[in-house]
């Protein structure tokens, strides 16, 4: 017995989850771990004090370039569980069936 094919809305829906990540993760505070030394000092000088906010195009082209990558992989995440999705409704719909099959 065939059942709907559940991986496409689950593509769609992990699309949809991995930007919505990514702008979350883009527009977090940034955070800086103190304790941990570069093993080579930054070779430029930074232009902005310390706790200045961050630059709107920076912003924009990390958007950019970080949506490139969040959203096919989130898509790819989601097709994989809407495929197990869909097996595991059509094998549980197919143990199902047989029960019934078998009492009559």
């Amino acid at each position: 017995m065939l059942v709907r094919n559940y991986a496409k809305p689950f593509c769609i829906a992990g699309f949809i989850l991995a930007e919505i990540y990514m702008l979350l993760v883009v527009l977090a505070p940034p955070g800086h771990d103190h304790a941990r030394e570069l093993p080579v000092p930054p070779m430029i000088e930074t232009a902005l004090p310390p706790g200045s906010p961050v630059p709107v195009g920076y912003l924009i082209s990390r958007i950019v370039a970080l949506s490139i990558f969040f959203g096919p992989f989130g898509a790819l995440v989601g097709l994989g569980v809407g495929l197990i999705f869909s097996a595991l409704v059509q094998w549980l719909r197919g143990r199902r069936g047989n029960s019934d099959g078998d009492r009559n």
